[in-house]
């Protein structure tokens, strides 16, 4: 039998620092309306804490300590021992996600991720441990599954598994074909490559400029061998085809060297696996002159670059170009006289004279561990890949008000929000207003190609409304031409050929503060208090458009849910 502790997981986080408690009673608010879900679930759930936070909060509040497989050597033998003894199989264990390491000099030790599960608990003390004492260990998810799978592993079958889809992947005609795929993709100009099983094939798709195309067609017998050679060359286990697995490699094609990331997920007719292609020489993408900005855009931006402290934030969905604005702004800084360190997961290009670090969430080493580490290096600008949760918003801003300059990312749809992002991360909102100097918001639209655009004349509604939004702006530009795609042999007929950003900027001016300094600041508020020059991201769309840059239908597919100050 166990006896569980009944200490507050909240007053817990909030006496550790990791959550104030207005995010507490907000998360248990929710907690209420979702009809049964854990506190710490949820609060992952909304980022306001990691799940290493939680494992260490919970090992706080229940008293049980964090297994650490490198100190039992003999775990995986001794649990798949019991489980056998036992009739434990592997759909039970996965099912209330735990494992049971006998012990000779102790009591049995279940390692678990939720020792609060009742199902659990009843089966623990029914069946697999009935009528005995034993201790608790946590565990973290991935760990977890990493465990599950070596205790469940039938080391023969997966012996001779390994070796054949090794002969397989080794094959001459497979190396040629994934080695095609790699030299279409460089082609293309691809930034991704999805293999996708089906029931009686695979396909192979290219992610060009944000959309998927060149859709091929192989027969389903291929399909094992083709994966198992990427897998094969990015480092990832051939045999496991039951977890997600990461990994990556490099490549030259054409004089190019490439840095590719694959992800394998297992899927209902196979493994779904995606590479992430990213070119290792571009030197250029980094430039701020080439990433899309107007000129006044720059210049805001330059003006908060040059500033000694401050964070300054970029926002936008996934694939919106976020981490190559941070790249482009780090290399504009002096790295001669600068002290650069960032902290990413994972990192994505490696840039001269910048000390990079990777998370690595399973050891520990998160943004809040890292965070907390490099502020002794001494930097004089600090870039983070994303604030995700409380902790890294809170050092990100004790890293500012201590004379930093901080630069990082957020998921929000527009500037304004950003703001309030932070403050419902748990930011006290007069610090917001003191330590961000502004918020970039920023979507990539396609550029026409060159070769085959064409001028048009738009719905005359459509093109009035364009040309009076700039010039209600100021920035409706002397000479003016709308242009359409067509298609040609150039741009792969899609009529478009490279990517171009869009922005909006908003500096943290005395009206911004004076919103987020009232008792509860809406998006509303921060809307009006902005500037008439301020341009909100679909009239810079509209800008690039009416010079023939883009066309006036991708600026609305990119920015036509955006909302402006104007429209507030």
């Amino acid at each position: 039998m166990s006896e569980l502790p009944t200490l507050r997981l909240g007053e817990i986080l909030i006496a550790r620092g990791a959550l104030d408690a207005n995010a507490v009673q907000r998360a248990v608010a929710l907690q209420r309306d979702s009809g049964g879900d854990r506190l710490g679930a949820i609060l992952i759930r909304l980022g306001l804490i990691s799940e290493f936070t939680l494992l260490e909060a919970l090992s706080s509040q229940l008293g049980y300590p964090i297994f650490d497989v490198l100190q039992h050597p003999d775990a995986v033998s001794g649990m798949r021992t019991f489980h056998n003894a036992q009739g434990i199989n592997r759909a039970l264990a996965q099912r209330f996600s735990f494992l049971i390491l006998p012990r000779t000099d102790a009591l049995p030790l279940v390692v678990c991720r939720d020792p609060l599960d009742s199902g659990l608990l009843e089966y623990l003390d029914g069946h697999a441990l009935a009528g005995q004492h034993y201790g608790w260990a946590l565990i973290a998810q991935r760990d977890f599954e990493r465990l599950l799978s070596e205790v469940y592993r039938i080391a023969a079958d997966v012996q001779q598994g390994d070796q054949d889809l090794r002969r397989m992947a080794e094959d001459a005609p497979v190396v040629e074909l994934v080695n095609a795929m790699l030299a279409r993709a460089n082609d293309k100009a691809a930034s991704d490559v999805h293999i996708e099983p089906l029931e009686y094939g695979f396909t192979v798709r290219y992610r060009v400029d944000g959309h998927l195309q060149g859709t091929e067609h192989y027969p389903r017998e291929r399909f094992d061998a083709v994966v198992s050679r990427i897998k094969l060359v990015s480092g990832l286990d051939i045999s496991e085809r039951r977890l997600t697995q990461d990994g990556r490699f490099s490549n030259r094609a054409a004089g190019v060297e490439t840095d590719i990331r694959v992800s394998v997920i297992p899927s209902v007719f196979g493994e779904s696996l995606v590479m992430r292609l990213l070119p290792v020489s571009h030197n250029k993408r980094f430039s701020l002159d080439g990433l899309g900005f107007e000129p006044d855009h720059l210049r805001m931006f330059q003006d908060w670059m040059s500033l000694p402290d401050g964070i300054i934030l970029v926002t936008g969905p996934t694939g919106s170009g976020k981490s190559t604005t941070l790249y482009a702004a780090l290399s504009a800084c002096d790295r001669e006289r600068e002290r650069i360190l960032t902290v990413e997961d994972p990192v994505e290009y490696k840039i001269e004279g910048v000390t990079q670090f990777q998370v690595n969430a399973e050891i520990g080493f998160t943004f809040t561990a890292a965070l907390r580490s490099i502020l002794r290096h001494d930097p004089d600008t600090i870039m983070i890949g994303e604030i995700r949760d409380v902790d890294t918003a809170r050092i990100a801003v004790q890293a500012s008000l201590t004379g930093h300059r901080v630069l990082s990312t957020l998921h929000t749809n527009d500037s304004a929000t950003a703001f309030l992002r932070l403050v419902d991360l748990g930011v006290e909102q007069f610090l917001v207003g003191a330590t961000v100097r502004g918020v970039i918001a920023q979507r990539l639209v396609r550029r026409l190609c060159t070769s085959c655009s064409e001028p048009y004349d738009p719905s005359a509604l459509l093109s009035e409304h364009a040309k009076a939004t700039l010039a209600k702006l100021g920035t409706l530009p002397a000479q003016w031409c709308f242009r359409r795609p067509v298609g040609c042999p150039s741009c792969g007929g899609s009529g478009y050929r490279g990517r171009t950003a869009i922005y909006e900027l908003l500096p943290a001016t005395d009206r911004v503060r004076a919103v987020l300094s009232q008792p509860s600041p809406s998006h509303f508020d921060l809307l009006r208090s902005l500037d008439d020059k301020f341009r909100a991201l679909h009239e810079d769309g509209l800008l690039k458009a009416v010079r023939g840059l883009t066309s006036l239908e991708e600026v609305f597919a990119v920015a036509g849910s955006t909302v402006s100050h104007r429209s507030a």
